[in-house]
């Protein structure tokens, strides 16, 4: 009888994980550099797979700027111009498969 709850427990866990939207992986192979923006910024993917990612400039929680990219197959380096941002402290936000993956804080000097 005392087993009856631990497989319950079990069984809710396992319904509670399998339902989220988790996407591996990309956390630490998407970067940003540098971290102090003067008027581009290098942003690199170095995964594999062909995805299409959309970014979001955030300065406080007021967006700044919207885009999607669509990555190649095989790793990707992509030169960003951020000459349009006035000068102060921003995020940027990576989105894949409608799940944030990544949020990098950088500054526009």
């Amino acid at each position: 009888m005392k087993k009856f709850p631990i497989l319950i427990a079990i069984l809710f866990v396992t319904l509670i994980y399998g339902q989220q939207n988790t996407v591996s992986g990309y956390e630490t192979t998407i970067t940003m550099e540098p971290s102090e923006v003067v008027s581009s910024a290098i942003l690199s993917f170095e995964f594999t797979e062909t995805k299409t990612i959309k970014y979001i400039i955030a300065q406080g929680s007021n967006d700044v700027f919207i885009k999607e990219i669509s990555k190649n197959e095989g790793s990707q380096i992509l030169k960003t111009d951020f000459s349009f941002l006035a000068n102060g402290l921003y995020e940027i936000q990576f989105i894949i498969d409608d799940t944030e993956v990544k949020t990098i804080p950088f500054e526009k000097i």
